[in-house]
């Protein structure tokens, strides 16, 4: 199956403004930040300090910011790529 194509400086800026793209971003920034509030009440509030939830929470975090914070030379090099999963 062939790569797509990726879009110009101006159509990823078009879409970065469209109304559904914000929504969505906006969404995954709140799901970053339930993460941290579920850790305050877990660790907090119920006295469970799990290391092992603390990384889970953190890796979901991290996963729902990348989202907002890919940039489109970011996703062009992926995009690049012949492979997504390398060893390095």
């Amino acid at each position: 199956m062939p790569k797509p194509k990726p879009p110009t400086d101006e159509e990823y800026e078009a879409w970065l403004d469209h109304p559904i793209t914000v929504f969505v971003l906006d969404c995954y920034k709140r799901m970053a930040d339930e993460q941290r509030e579920a850790w305050m009440m877990s660790s907090w509030d119920a006295g469970d300090a799990s290391r092992e939830m603390l990384i889970e929470l953190r890796t979901r975090a991290d996963a729902y910011r990348s989202m907002w914070e890919c940039e489109l030379g970011d996703l062009i090099a992926v995009n690049q790529k012949d492979t997504l999963h390398v060893k390095t």
